[in-house]
């Protein structure tokens, strides 16, 4: 509980001084919808897993941008976090580095 309340507090203190350096608008809330597939192809349970997670969803939005917008039509930068999720957790479901859940029934 402690550590819930510290990291809201350290999320509240930086979402102020980033809205009062940049200014508050509609496009922050790109920013976190950008950070949700990051933080799940990583893993929940995982910071290292979400570097990892945001290095590949970064290098991979870019290079499709490159090599498959201008077959597809451009703007695949904004959903292929998702796709990439979504394919990551067909095979994994914990996320790349999420710690395996083994129930004993």
């Amino acid at each position: 509980m402690i550590v819930w309340s510290v990291a809201g507090f350290v999320a509240l203190v930086a979402g102020m001084i980033w809205g009062s350096k940049l200014g508050v608008q509609f496009s922050l809330s790109l920013v976190a919808l950008k950070a949700l597939p990051v933080v799940i192809l990583g893993g929940l349970t995982s910071v290292p897993g979400a570097i990892v997670g945001g290095l590949l969803i970064g290098v991979g939005e870019k290079l499709s941008e490159a090599y498959l917008g201008p077959h597809l039509g451009g703007g695949i930068e904004y959903w292929f976090g998702y796709v990439l999720v979504l394919v990551v957790l067909l095979v994994r479901p914990q996320g790349l580095f999420g710690e395996k859940i083994i129930d004993r029934v």
